[in-house]
């Protein structure tokens, strides 16, 4: 998810962080369609504190990607939220009231 192309004279073991991120993002936006489809699950059986906890950590997630990089070879990196990655997020039910005799 680099958004430069890396000059030929790069420093190889740069060069394998890089790849190394950008294959972390990957496995991060798979994972995070996984916990979205984790959170439809428990919004649908009523399980409004799991529902709220994966809510909270897909909110929190990061991407890391290298936006440039300076005169000095230094790499210049940029968070972006993750859950941008998924489609639609859902949103956290408010919990059921629970019916009184």
């Amino acid at each position: 998810m680099t958004n430069q192309t890396l000059p030929q004279n790069q420093n190889p073991r740069k060069a394998e962080a890089e790849k190394l991120l950008e294959q972390a993002n990957k496995q991060l936006g798979e994972a995070l369609k996984a916990y979205q489809q984790a959170l439809d699950v428990y919004q649908d059986i009523g399980e409004d504190t799991v529902a709220t906890l994966i809510s909270y950590v897909i909110s929190e997630s990061k991407i890391v990607t290298v936006t440039s990089i300076d005169e000095s070879g230094d790499s210049k990196i940029k968070l972006t939220a993750a859950n941008g990655i998924i489609a639609n997020p859902s949103r956290v039910k408010a919990p059921k009231k629970k019916k009184t005799k």
